[in-house]
């Protein structure tokens, strides 16, 4: 997996779909500390996540499974969720 290095939303590395890719819990928790407009980011992010549930619901039915592809997108669909959650986290302690 190459190595990306994301320090500013500019250089944010995306999908051909437009979605956000992070590799690890860290760089979640970080997306939500620096993005702008949570509430946006919030919904994008609850958005791409249920893109992915369907995805993995969709690969479970099939009778040859890719194994590889499911746990990546069990991996995804958590780190959307971590983030999510870290967003809802500092909107709670904002007010």
């Amino acid at each position: 997996m190459r190595q990306h290095n994301a320090y500013t939303l500019n250089d944010w590395p995306r999908r051909k779909n437009g979605e956000l890719i992070f590799q690890n819990t860290n760089e979640a928790f970080y997306y939500a500390n620096i993005v702008d407009d949570r509430v946006a980011a919030y919904h994008f992010l609850e958005k791409w996540r249920k893109n992915t549930l369907q995805d993995i619901d969709a690969l479970k039915k099939r009778e040859q499974r890719n194994w590889n592809r499911l746990f990546d997108l069990a991996a995804r669909a958590q780190f959307y969720r971590e983030c999510m959650e870290e967003i809802r986290r500092i909107n709670e302690g904002k007010k």
